[in-house]
């Protein structure tokens, strides 16, 4: 040995298992300290880690537990003594291998009884938690750890760092009680990849139902930042020019049935039938469909006629005949549903109809038997079966693909019911006046969100329909994406009224350069609605990348357009299901995206007080864990369940953790670690109140009740003006609160 490692050396090993060894401390330690060339050090710290040499490796342990026992000696007359000497034990999990100057997670080989245990000196610290002073330049295509999202907690010179690919990309959890830091450990996350050197195409969706990232993010009222480049999306019904508004044409099926509550028996089956109407849509398209179904099926019956031996040439030219007139008769139809086609497809009938009238004058018998390759019949009829083989079997060929009920395709509400439901209900097996009794509260239920003005950001104003717009979807997306406006023309000014669909106005006057953070703030939606717009926003987001990841459609492969969905207060929609055969829509899209959600490139942030409550699969699928104090023991058995059962001696000190300290841990992390947060500038407005110091208070700061109320009521700033006395109150208020002096303060992490 060196005299370095002797002047480390604690003690040696004693025992070991699968996960953990146990030390027995050097009898020359007097005091838990040991000096070493690098300065005092301190031994048998919580969450310090000891160094285990085995062969060319370095095992890492970190401490988890110190033990003094009382030490007896045997002697020769066998009289047992207590010896004022006593033995100190030190357990410490295994997590990791130091090889040369890298650090691993995971431990391949095992110390031996009697191996020497040392304290990690200076280069085993900067092998495990890495260096970010004087390193080279990230290698982009393998950044590895180079996020700081913390100091360690016992090792306050070295930063926590992160792999961005693996810790937003696998998911990671932030967990802790109320109060614990949870939402400023987001933030402070987001933020720390946002003032990364080099960062500039981030995108971070926040699905905020609390309403407290926006003063995290932005820095003005306009709700943009040019610090972090953030879009702000208030479900503040007063604020029509800048409000989060999602078509209701954008849901699936699915969502319809969610919503409205439909009953699996007979209220299904109409309402998807009725969507599936409501989507074909107008009668222009409705003619094009029909259209193409006749000339499809007068198709297949022609091929099956020129593959039928002795079939009499009468009927084929009828046949023949008849698709050449229909093509006649509508030629701009044809010209829609065939496209380049229609001629090549009518020269070919004629051709047909003309061969098949020339055996009927001459012979009168059928023909299919009569002709032989390189008869010219025979070649006309070989093309014609080829063409119609392409036509039939290729859906796209035959115009463009028809819209089901799931299909994201304008519909307008108003003709729904009246018009689209009814005539599902009489298209249904059986009684219509009995399906429509079946049907009577589904259609109670649709008529209610129709004309319910909290769901107008939904489906509209009940006075007017909204238009069918260029390019809705693609709009939506690059708004809610925080993508700049597109090449492609969007809707002229006069088709929409100004604020009617506000991401085609931040698509035409803001949306100039990419955004990084976009803040959904979902906080003033009606609950009873908040799961089916979470889960719409979601699946829309998991169903764009899907399908963006066929390179010859969106110019991009899979995963290279990453998208990270932030969640907080997860457990309010992402719930664990404790009762057989019911399910949550919510739960459903995001434990899909849970699973399938990284090969497409979208990963997730899920931060929640209550851990228990979470779904398990959506948890389970976690890489990375940020947990903060938890006390609930439900919540602390829960989240054992979860992670690894080599962590679950650090695990106990979660109920005791304070503010601001979390225990970092997972695969997107170098080693786990107790890692005191990196402070938050600005925070997330979800402080702790100051009770005390409003009740000591001699003229404490009141609200502007009459403001706040009228808000409440629906009122705009025009109302307020017209309200002589609410106006009046209001300046009172404002001008006590001024003269009071009372300003906000910098509020701490």
């Amino acid at each position: 040995m060196t005299e370095q490692t002797v002047a480390r050396g604690i003690g040696r090993v004693v025992a070991i298992d699968a996960s953990q060894v146990t030390v027995e401390l050097s009898k020359d330690l007097k005091a838990l300290a040991r000096a070493t060339f690098e300065g005092a050090a301190e031994v048998g710290r919580i969450n310090s880690y000891i160094i285990i040499p085995t062969g060319v490796h370095r095992v890492v342990g970190m401490v988890t537990r110190v033990l003094m026992s009382e030490e007896a000696q045997l002697r020769a007359d066998q009289i047992t003594l207590s010896l004022p000497a006593a033995r100190r034990h030190l357990y410490a999990t295994l997590i990791g291998t130091i090889e040369g100057g890298s650090f691993e997670q995971g431990v391949s080989v095992f110390p031996v009884l009697d191996t020497p245990t040392m304290l990690a000196a200076q280069e085993d610290l900067e092998a495990i938690f890495g260096c970010l002073e004087g390193d080279p330049p990230v290698n982009p295509e393998k950044p590895g750890y180079c996020i700081s999202i913390g100091k360690s907690a016992i090792f306050r010179e070295y930063d926590v760092l992160v792999n961005p690919d693996i810790f937003f990309g696998k998911h990671v959890a932030v967990l802790g009680s109320t109060g614990s830091g949870k939402s400023c450990t987001v933030a402070t996350m987001l933020q720390s990849v946002l003032t990364t050197k080099g960062v500039n195409n981030a995108t971070f969706v926040i699905f905020d139902t609390n309403g407290e990232y926006r003063r995290a993010f932005v820095s003005d009222v306009k709700g943009t930042s040019q610090s972090y480049k953030t879009l702000y999306l208030p479900s503040d019904p007063l604020e029509s020019s800048d409000r989060l508004v999602i078509p209701y044409w954008f849901m699936n099926s699915e969502d319809f049935c969610r919503l409205f509550g439909a009953s699996e028996q007979t209220q299904r089956p109409v309402l998807i039938e009725a969507l599936r109407t409501a989507r074909a849509g107008s009668s222009v398209q409705q003619g094009r469909d029909d259209f193409r179904d006749g000339l499809r099926r007068q198709l297949m019956t022609l091929r099956s006629q020129l593959e039928a031996q002795g079939k009499n040439s009468v009927e084929v030219f009828d046949v023949a005949t008849g698709c050449a007139g229909l093509i006649r008769a509508k030629p701009q139809m044809a010209e829609n549903v065939l496209g380049e086609a229609a001629e090549e497809l009518l020269g070919i009938l004629d051709g047909l109809a003309g061969i098949a009238k020339e055996y009927v004058n001459k012979w009168d018998v059928g023909w299919s038997s009569r002709i032989i390759p390189g008869d010219r019949i025979y070649d006309e009829k070989l093309q014609l079966v080829q063409m119609i083989e392409r036509l039939i079997h290729s859906p796209v060929s035959m115009g463009v693909v028809r819209a089901t009920a799931d299909s994201p395709a304008h519909f307008e509400k108003s003709l729904f019911v009246e018009e689209h439901v009814e005539r599902a209900i009489q298209s249904q097996p059986g009684t219509a006046g009995r399906t429509r009794e079946y049907c009577s509260t589904l259609l109670m239920r649709i008529e209610r969100y129709l004309r319910d003005p909290r769901f107008d950001f939904l489906f509209g104003p009940t006075d007017r329909e909204w238009p069918s717009p260029l390019h809705p979807l693609a709009t939506f997306l690059r708004d809610i994406l925080g993508m700049p406006s597109g090449e492609e023309a969007l809707s002229e000014q006069k088709a929409l009224q100004a604020g009617e669909l506000p991401f085609y106005d931040r698509q035409r006057n803001h949306m100039k350069e990419r955004a990084n953070v976009v803040i959904v703030d979902l906080s003033l939606l009606a609950s009873e609605v908040l799961e089916n717009i979470i889960a719409l926003l979601g699946r829309l987001i998991l169903e764009f990348l899907q399908r963006a990841s066929d390179r010859s459609l969106s110019g991009i492969g899979r995963g290279e357009f990453p998208v990270v969905l932030v969640l907080e207060e997860a457990q309010n929609y992402i719930r664990e299901t404790r009762q057989p055969g019911k399910s949550s829509v919510s739960r459903d899209v995001f434990e899909r995206i849970a699973r399938e959600g990284r090969k497409y490139g979208l990963g997730l942030v899920i931060a929640s007080q209550r851990p228990s409550e979470l779904s398990k699969t959506v948890l389970s699928q976690c890489n990375s864990f940020i947990v903060h104090r938890l006390q609930n023991p439900e919540d602390l058995r829960y989240f054992r369940e979860i992670v690894p059962a080599i962590f679950e001696p650090l695990l106990k000190q979660l109920p005791s953790l304070p503010q601001r300290y979390a225990l970092v841990l997972g695969e997107g992390v170098q080693a786990p670690t107790l890692t005191f947060m990196r402070e938050t500038n600005p925070t997330p407005d979800s402080q702790d109140p100051k009770l005390y110091a409003h009740w000591v208070a001699d003229e404490p700061t009141l609200p502007n009740v009459e403001e706040v109320c009228a808000r409440w009521e629906g009122k705009g700033e025009s109302d307020l003006e017209d309200d002589g006395s609410a106006g009046g109150a209001l300046n009172e208020v404002e001008e006590i609160n001024k003269d009071r002096g009372h300003e906000d303060e910098e509020i701490p992490f």
